[in-house]
């Protein structure tokens, strides 16, 4: 794993089927065993068939206050570090410079009903059976959960991401599932400024990225 604590801090996003929130929701995660509560990024959910995937994160005083009143906070910049296990974990910044090269994605992707997701790269082209392929994911996860429907997860089931992506490379959140009209996937691309978002069609149409 690549750690960023030496760089400059990265902005964060959250986007959820095609939606691109700057920011990402700081919420509590509680330490049972120590009956401590922490700062952290939650993906996923708890139960059977079902991964929460915990993201630690270190708050600066100012949001380490709000969060304590509060439960919840929005962090817009971080640094990626590593907790003495050797975990990942997020440094919040509150203001610093930030390395444009790079941004930290919250992927709370949904899933169709019965159905799943994929996080994937770039479209590549159509297999024998005319189906499209796709290129690897891009991104470097640090963190990851899972998503379920019905009991122990039999109905459905999907990941959740927190991933750190390169800038100029296309990657790609994909559902099955019954989607009832919705699209079937979406494309992304940072462009060092803003996330942009389309669905295939939209990019065949408008040549965006």
């Amino acid at each position: 794993m690549t750690l960023y604590t030496e760089g400059k801090s990265m902005r964060l996003y959250t986007i959820v089927s095609g939606s691109v929130e700057e920011g990402a929701k700081v919420s509590t995660f509680l330490l049972k065993g120590a009956g401590i509560k922490i700062p952290a990024i939650l993906v996923g959910e708890e139960g059977r068939g079902r991964r929460l995937g915990v993201l630690p994160v270190e708050l600066p005083n100012e949001l380490y206050r709000d969060w304590q009143q509060t439960g919840a906070v929005k962090v817009l910049k971080a640094k990626v570090g590593e907790t003495k296990n050797g975990k990942p974990k997020l440094l919040a910044i509150i203001n610093d410079d930030t390395d444009d090269d790079k941004v930290i994605c919250v992927f709370r992707t949904p899933i169709g009903y019965r159905g799943g997701n994929s996080h994937t790269g770039d479209r590549t082209g159509e297999d024998e059976s005319g189906q499209p392929t796709f290129s690897p994911f891009p991104g470097e996860v640090l963190v990851a959960g899972v998503i379920a429907q019905g009991d122990a997860g039999r109905m459905g089931s999907g990941d959740q991401l927190v991933a750190v992506i390169p800038k100029g490379v296309v990657f790609r959140t994909g559902y099955s599932g019954r989607l009832y009209g919705s699209p079937c996937a979406h494309y992304y691309i940072w462009t060092g400024r803003s996330i942009l978002s389309a669905t295939w069609e939209e990019r065949l149409a408008t040549d965006l990225f």
